[in-house]
């Protein structure tokens, strides 16, 4: 949700720069700032409990414009800049993508994932999931991990 937030945020200073909207403008980075502090105060509370450092707004946006437009306005842009993210960093062996069912979003981003997956050759996995317990997701992991598994032994 902090991604989303962060996004919007970002978009909307964006826009108000290409507009030249100055009241906008100094609204979008006022409001900003406030949020990046509040964030920075919660955070405190949890340091050195999670372990990594999140990627900024532009950074993730950089990962996605490799495959798809920063600017579409969808929440997919976050999660193909993180999956690229993640695809690239060694300590990961592969990506489950979980959605809402329907998700148009998901939907979006299942939709670059066996592009993703062959250009980095690590396996992914989009599953959906709508609030009722199936057997057939709990298959699809398992033999998901089996693939993580294996290739993990031919390294």
């Amino acid at each position: 949700m902090g991604e989303w937030i962060k996004y919007t945020s970002y978009r909307n200073l964006e826009d108000a720069v290409k507009d030249k909207k100055f009241k906008k403008m100094l609204n979008s980075y006022v409001r900003k700032r406030i949020q990046e502090h509040d964030e920075h105060s919660v955070v405190a509370n949890f340091n050195g409990s999670v372990d990594g450092k999140e990627l900024s707004t532009a950074e993730l946006l950089k990962l996605t414009s490799r495959y798809l437009s920063p600017r579409c306005g969808s929440e997919a842009v976050l999660s193909i800049g993180s999956a690229v993210h993640w695809l690239e960093n060694p300590k990961f062996a592969g990506i489950i993508s979980v959605m809402p069912h329907g998700c148009m979003p998901g939907g979006i981003v299942a939709a670059f994932a066996e592009k993703l997956s062959t250009a980095y050759q690590k396996p992914w996995i989009s599953l959906t999931y709508d609030g009722f317990s199936e057997t057939n997701n709990l298959v699809r992991i398992s033999n998901f991990a089996e693939v993580i598994r294996f290739c993990s032994q031919e390294e």
